[in-house]
């Protein structure tokens, strides 16, 4: 197991602004981009042995290692498609919440044979998120669209403090 940073995958520069866009809403915590390190610490591994009980080396002459749990492989769950949702904070945010937290609770928790109750758990919440997406065309309207806020500062108009209303002088 190499647990230095030689192999990490970098993020690949953008090279068109539809790269950018495409950058901007993929989620980086389930991206091959995360540091192998410290995705392996939420891995149990294992020997991988013959027959006789003996440990498997390989080619280089070190052990052979198994994934036998893997915990972080829940978070790849996290996809681009949850923040494109156009959910109401009031009714539907609670709902998917509740039903993200149950799958995982029960990925982590319960082990393999449960996996069918973390699915349709994940569904429920996956299915008003995805339904969201369109409500008044909220995704195709937002495409293409970057938004810039501007703060200003006092600076900017020569250090001279103006009224509310951004005219004359403050008093």
């Amino acid at each position: 197991m190499n647990n230095n940073n030689d192999n990490q995958k970098l993020v690949p520069r953008p090279s068109t602004d539809l790269d950018f866009q495409q950058q901007l809403t993929d989620p980086f915590i389930s991206s091959p981009y995360v540091d192998t390190g410290f995705v392996n610490k939420f891995k149990k591994f294992s020997y991988q042995y013959n027959k006789k009980g003996e440990v498997i080396l390989d080619e280089n002459g070190q052990p052979l290692l198994v994934i036998e749990k893997d915990l972080f492989s829940v978070l790849k769950m996290f996809t681009r498609d949850w923040r494109l949702g156009n959910i109401n904070m009031r009714e539907e945010a609670g709902y998917i919440r509740h039903h993200l937290d149950l799958a995982s609770d029960i990925l982590i928790n319960l082990g393999d044979e449960f996996r069918a109750s973390a699915l349709m758990s994940f569904e429920r919440a996956l299915c008003v998120n995805e339904t969201s997406q369109s409500k008044g065309g909220f995704l195709r309207k937002m495409l293409n669209t970057f938004i810039h806020k501007q703060t200003p500062i006092d600076d900017d108009n020569g250090g001279q403090k103006r009224n509310l209303l951004g005219f004359g002088k403050k008093n």
